[in-house]
């Protein structure tokens, strides 16, 4: 394809005429447009001059496409413009000289044929891979070979408007690309900008340019879902391009390694869950950790033993609300080839602390790449996510104590100076009563600060046991009056008994303070998940904010310090436990204890 200048073209079709595998195509047009056609024929090559900006003009319109830069009067181009095309893999230079016209013929016919042989070659080494044929412009395909049909999960019919974008369910490569993964290639596609670019457009770009990328797909396959490592390369004289796909290896490999016994030692040894379901979402195979101590099923039976668990699904297991999310998160990993990673989730187990495990999954293939199912392993991370909230609780005590020592220690100590201070001025006796005052207060607040740090502390040893005879003691320890206590516990709980003891008896001073001697308080377990409640007959909390009751100063009480209800608080979340206040059925206040471990029936 000859461009631009009437006597370089003259030149060149003098020089191309005899050679018969090149075809020569000379342009009306002038400079920009006459390139633009050459390169919309679907020119080899391009040959151009060297005045008015030849070369610069071939790469302004195509950065890519095989230029040759003719000099057949000798007038020589400038340093610069000279520099870029030697430094450009896709470009060459022919000068003033007797062979020019040879010279020129060589360089176009390298130039030919490199692309044409590129194409052959890549086709030839991989024989046996399922081949594609598109069209460059659109990606709309135009052949597959019988390898495609016989792995692909698309019939003829389906060919017939389909583009490339159609042959996979998702680019792997394109998805995880960007997201610090390390993919092999990744920093060197820096024409890939953003999460916006076309995957299809990007793949045949970069093998325009020269870039043959391999990047991986997730297939819908004739015996299920498969991936698939593709590449393309570009036949630019005529427009098409080729899709090579490796396909599933159906005859299986030999390995050196004993690969059932590999898998028998991370199943029974390494500790953590690890497990295959099949597309249906049973599973076929689970490790001993799964089962360590036990699964309680959904039909309340016991399973000890990964046999115990063949078969089942998570409906089988679990409570509806976590299947349905796992569920969920299988189809989608076996749709789109996406892995799960990380996952951190929190279970309340019906009899039980509460538990926190983080998840990671990934499709499962066999040999032949055909998909099975579901691989996970998931981690208990209890241990560090109560060691986490532990922090945090302490963390934010630490900001209370010194709340405590800024506010209310200061508040009567300031009072206790400035009463002394009188009593030294006047001698009335009088400020020495507000003094003590003070310093009772003082110390109740020391004692209160005690409890509250002592009461918050961690858990360590919990018992199960029925709740209602620590309620029962901790009725007897304190001043109720003619206050009536009722009971209904169905199942007994685990918890530190003492400490259960000392939130009873601050959720019964409450009652006895607010509902006076009549007053009939009520305690047991709830019915719609674990854990149990105290509530009264009272008058209810009477304040705007009810939730602000369990704040450390917070009362209503004239001589109240304010630490009886956070006490409770501090006692709860240290088992783990949530509570909230709301109303009884009398209009009382009632406290519900959730998070608390379920035992038997009592």
């Amino acid at each position: 394809m000859v461009a631009r200048d009437p006597e370089v073209r003259d030149a060149a079709v003098d020089a191309l005429a005899s050679d018969a595998s090149v075809s020569v195509v000379a342009p009306s047009g002038e400079g920009g447009e006459a390139v633009r056609d050459g390169v919309e024929s679907g020119a080899d090559c391009l040959v151009c001059g060297t005045a008015a900006g030849g070369y610069d003009a071939v790469r302004a319109v195509d950065g890519t496409v095989p230029a040759v830069v003719l000099d057949p009067e000798g007038e020589r181009l400038d340093e610069s413009t000279l520099d870029r095309v030697l430094d450009d893999p896709a470009a060459a230079y022919v000068g003033a000289d007797a062979h020019a016209e040879r010279l020129l013929s060589a360089r176009v016919g390298e130039f030919v044929e490199r692309e044409r042989d590129e194409v052959g070659w890549l086709l030839a080494d991989r024989s046996g891979a399922a081949v594609v044929s598109f069209d460059l412009d659109s990606y709309a395909v135009r052949e597959v070979n019988d390898t495609f049909l016989e792995h692909w999960a698309l019939s003829t019919a389906d060919l017939e408007t389909a583009t490339l974008a159609d042959l996979r369910e998702t680019d792997l490569t394109h998805e995880h690309r960007g997201q610090g993964r390390g993919e092999p290639g990744e920093s060197d596609l820096e024409w890939i900008d953003g999460d916006d670019t076309d995957p299809v457009e990007t793949l045949v770009a970069g093998a325009l340019a020269g870039d043959f990328e391999r990047r991986e797909w997730h297939c819908a396959g004739t015996d299920g879902a498969f991936k698939s490592e593709v590449e393309v390369v570009t036949d630019r004289s005529t427009g098409v391009g080729y899709l090579l796909a490796s396909v599933p290896d159906r005859t299986g490999t030999d390995t050196d390694h004993d690969d059932g016994a590999m898998l028998r030692s991370v199943m029974e040894h390494v500790p953590m869950s690890v497990y295959f379901e099949d597309r249906r979402g049973r599973h076929v195979r689970v490790s001993e950790d799964l089962v360590e101590p036990f699964i309680e099923g959904t039909d309340g039976k016991i399973m000890h033993t990964p046999e115990d668990v063949l078969g089942k699904t998570y409906f089988d297991l679990y409570t509806v609300d976590m299947a349905e999310r796992a569920t969920a998160d299988n189809e989608h990993i076996m749709e789109t080839g996406e892995p799960l990673r990380g996952e951190e989730k929190h279970v309340q187990p019906p009899h039980g602390r509460d538990l926190w495990f983080s998840t990671n999954k990934a499709p499962w293939y066999d040999d032949a790449g055909r998909l099975q199912g579901i691989v996970g392993i998931t981690v208990d991370i209890t241990d560090r996510k109560r060691r986490e909230r532990e922090l945090d609780r302490q963390n934010e005590r630490l900001e209370e104590f010194a709340g405590i020592l800024s506010h209310d220690l200061r508040n009567p100590l300031n009072v206790a100076e400035g009463r002394l201070d009188l009593y030294r001025q006047t001698g009335e006796e009088s400020e020495l009563d507000v003094v003590a005052e003070m310093h009772d207060r003082m110390g109740a607040i020391v004692a209160d600060v005690l409890d509250y740090a002592r009461e918050g502390s961690r858990v360590e040893e919990t018992e199960w046991f029925d709740g209602a005879a620590v309620a029962a003691r901790a009725w007897g320890s304190v001043d109720t009056g003619a206050a009536t206590l009722e009971q209904a516990w169905t199942y007994a709980i685990e918890a530190d008994p003492d400490r259960l003891a000392r939130l009873f008896e601050n959720c019964f001073r409450n009652a006895r303070e607010h509902g006076g001697d009549a007053a009939t308080v009520r305690v047991g377990t709830l019915a719609d998940e674990p854990g149990f409640y105290v509530e009264d007959d009272g008058p209810g909390i009477r304040i705007d904010d009810p939730e602000t009751v369990f704040d450390r100063g917070v009362t209503s009480a004239d001589e109240g310090t304010g630490f009886g209800l956070a006490i409770v608080r501090e006692i709860a979340e240290a088992h783990g436990w949530e509570v909230a206040v709301t109303e009884s059925d009398e209009g009382g206040a009632r406290f519900e204890f959730r998070g608390v471990p379920r035992g038997g029936e009592v």
